[in-house]
């Protein structure tokens, strides 16, 4: 069986399982979620919806591609919006800090709140015994803990009609590559310059090395970044990438993260 095959198999058995009401793909500007969208549609998935996360901690350019791109496309696009969360929080309490309990707690207002959020609004609508499918592009191939730790799917924890798919599950990078070059998907421009989405660039996960890749890449983010980081630093003595001093209660983290895709590999 090959990977393309597999992907089929993962989307029998999702729509089996949970008899979804409607389809939705998430689209992050980087090339895992632009292979299972083009899988989703080669394979036939009549999807309803796809949907962009903002955290408006990012490159813009990322979500320049993907309204140009995906906005252009069928079926309906939307962006789930975190708006100016960041930067308010930010200035008000100081960075999210580093590490993966500040990852969990940056996910729930960056990501999860957002896509929940956008989901309730255009699919959902306040009806009753709506299940949504979630295509994701999450790949076991990506570290040992991935390797020993994905589902193929998996209800999301807060919402459980809300059921994530992880269609290209099987596939390692060089099938992926294959796939995006034989179909000539196009490919977000940020994405081959810095090897990851760059959608999210909230400090929790990344490098400092990382933010000055991009900052060389992208000079307006990067001074807006640093523009960002000297406020906080003159309000709360932190800055990006550095620990948060205080201890945040466990249940403000957000666990299940479906859509940070090698944030959290080697985590």
């Amino acid at each position: 069986m090959n990977v393309l095959e597999k992907s089929e198999t993962i989307f029998a058995e999702a729509v089996a399982r949970f008899s979804p009401t409607h389809i939705v793909s998430m689209v992050s500007g980087g090339k895992d979620s632009a292979t299972s969208h083009a899988v989703a549609e080669e394979l036939g998935v009549k999807i309803d919806l796809i949907i962009h996360g903002r955290t408006g901690c990012g490159i813009p350019e990322t979500t320049e591609f993907v309204e140009d791109y995906y906005g252009n496309r069928e079926p309906d696009f939307a962006i789930a919006d975190a708006g100016t969360a960041y930067e308010e929080y930010v200035l008000r309490k100081g960075f999210f800090g580093k590490g993966v309990d500040a990852h969990g707690f940056a996910y729930h207002v960056l990501k999860a709140s957002p896509f929940r959020a956008a989901i309730s609004k255009h699919i959902r609508k306040r009806r009753r015994e709506i299940r949504v499918l979630l295509i994701n592009g999450a790949r076991k191939d990506e570290s040992p803990n991935r390797k020993a730790h994905l589902e193929t799917f998996r209800q999301d924890p807060s919402r459980k009609n809300n059921i994530w798919v992880n269609l290209i599950h099987d596939w390692s990078a060089t099938d992926r590559a294959h796939y995006l070059e034989d179909r000539q998907v196009p490919i977000n421009p940020v994405s081959k310059e810095i090897c990851r989405s760059g959608e999210c660039m909230c400090g929790t996960m990344q490098s400092p090395q990382e933010r000055i890749e991009a900052a060389c890449f992208y000079p307006s983010w990067g001074q807006w970044m640093d523009d960002l980081e000297a406020k906080a630093i003159k309000l709360h003595g932190f800055g990006w990438g550095a620990p948060f001093p205080k201890k945040r209660p466990s249940a403000q983290l957000e666990l299940f993260q479906p859509m940070c895709i090698g944030c959290t590999r080697n985590a």
